[in-house]
């Protein structure tokens, strides 16, 4: 099956390079939709939006659903009126809604006047799409306490809901509020005569339709849950979060905060080939941040000048202290970011983790320190040379892991993304350290070297 998939993928983009759209479109129309996207991701733009209108409308919609949504949107951006109302009506609501707010705003009001579907999409437009209002669905079928199994299994006969996301069922009042949930087991497997309230689970997790979408992600991982229902202030049902939306988020998420641990900004939503306008943009600011942090190391290293001058080697072992401080930063860095995006970590136990870390700090400290010292010597001969690196190093290494630990739990505390500036913040600090501690020791035993 996968040599199949791969010889259809190639032949379809050799008959694009030789401009044949219509052989293109015959293959394309054999695959899945999630192979499909695959095939059409890297073409020009231009190639996708003539090859999309002549897939299946069904495949079409599914193709767009599968895209990155920034390409989504742009291919969207493209089609006709009529095509892309089309598409999007056969569309989940939710992935509708993203793409028409990525368009302009002229072009998705054209396009909402002539779906079908735009009563069911335009709630979903008020939210920002990356909270709980702007992924769920609001195609949920909806049960009343005083129904029977037998009742609702004829309703959900009529009523066809999808099959991919409707394990649970949503018992609702008259006025729309949350009373309960009852999975798909539950129902049948209960007589027919039995009330829905009678074995509905009025014990149940939701969300607010405000909350930020990695709460809900976090919600629906720590409850095992196959949906996330999403209320308003009154508790009444507005729409359901599904888990192959939450695989999105984890994806954005993850993206995010890869992005902000590297100085990238963390809505830049760039990739390998973004334009390079963006790229530049996104990343220069980064760069000169770093520069403005070199310039510092630079100047403290130049207040040493008179003793790497008297003994030149010193030059040669400077960048082993701060290098090392900079990994372990980093480590420790990269554990307290990712506790504080999973809520492992509150301020209450701020002081346990400082404590953990000015030990796991010493440790690694001793334990790298004594190992640079013994390679020194062995290498220069020099016994005040291997003790001196060796302290140096454990000093950075000691100090890397409380700041690795310090600076994201202060960037939180003012509201800051504590992995935007970490990186940047602990890296330049232990360079800094790293070289006054070395060449200050160097400095005051500089008799014995």
């Amino acid at each position: 099956m996968k040599t199949n998939l791969e010889s259809t993928l190639n032949n379809i983009q050799n008959a694009l390079d030789n401009s044949d759209i219509d052989l293109a479109q015959q293959l394309l129309n054999t695959l899945h939709p999630a192979d499909q996207a695959d095939a059409i991701s890297d073409r020009t733009l231009q190639e996708q939006s003539k090859m999309l209108p002549h897939l299946t409308a069904d495949n079409a919609a599914a193709v767009l659903e599968h895209l990155d949504e920034d390409e989504a949107a742009n291919i969207a951006s493209e089609l006709p009126l009529d095509i892309l109302a089309n598409l999007l009506d056969k569309m989940e609501p939710d992935e509708a809604a993203d793409i028409l707010l990525d368009l302009y705003e002229d072009k998705a009001s054209q396009v909402l006047k002539q779906m079908s579907s735009s009563e069911i999409i335009l709630p979903l437009l008020k939210h920002r799409d990356d909270t709980a209002g702007g992924r769920m669905t609001t195609q949920i079928p909806t049960l009343y306490p005083e129904m029977t199994t037998s009742h609702c299994i004829t309703y959900l006969r009529k009523s066809k809901p999808d099959k991919e996301h409707h394990y649970y069922l949503y018992v609702i009042d008259q006025n729309n509020t949350l009373l309960g949930i009852l999975g798909l087991r539950e129902l049948i497997t209960n007589p027919p005569n039995t009330q829905i309230k009678d074995i509905m689970n009025n014990d149940f997790i939701s969300a607010s339709v405000d909350d930020d979408q990695e709460k809900c992600a976090r919600l629906i991982s720590h409850y095992n849950l196959m949906s996330l229902p999403i209320v308003n202030d009154q508790t009444q049902l507005l729409g359901v979060i599904t888990y192959d939306d939450i695989v999105e988020v984890i994806e954005d998420e993850a993206t995010e905060d890869i992005y902000a641990l590297s100085n990238l900004s963390a809505d830049s939503d760039l990739d390998v080939f973004s334009p390079v306008k963006m790229m530049i943009s996104k990343r220069l600011p980064w760069l000169y941040v770093n520069l403005f942090g070199a310039f510092i190391s630079a100047y403290v290293i130049s207040k040493f000048e008179p003793t790497i001058a008297k003994i030149a080697f010193l030059a040669i072992f400077q960048s082993i202290v701060a290098g090392l401080g900079g990994n372990a930063g980093t480590q420790s860095l990269a554990i307290m970011v990712r506790a504080l995006a999973l809520k492992q970590l509150t301020f209450r136990q701020v002081w346990k983790a400082l404590g953990r870390e000015l030990v796991i700090g010493s440790l690694n400290g001793l334990a790298v320190g004594i190992s640079c010292a013994i390679l020194v010597y062995f290498w220069r001969g020099n016994t005040a040379l291997g003790l001196i690196i060796g302290i140096a190093t454990f000093g950075n290494l000691l100090i890397a892991g409380l700041l690795g630990t310090i600076i994201p739990l202060t960037l939180k505390y003012f509201r800051q993304d504590p992995a935007l500036a970490s990186s940047a913040l602990v890296t330049g600090i232990t360079d800094i350290i790293g070289f006054a501690l070395f060449l200050s020791l160097a400095t005051l035993y500089i008799s014995y070297l």
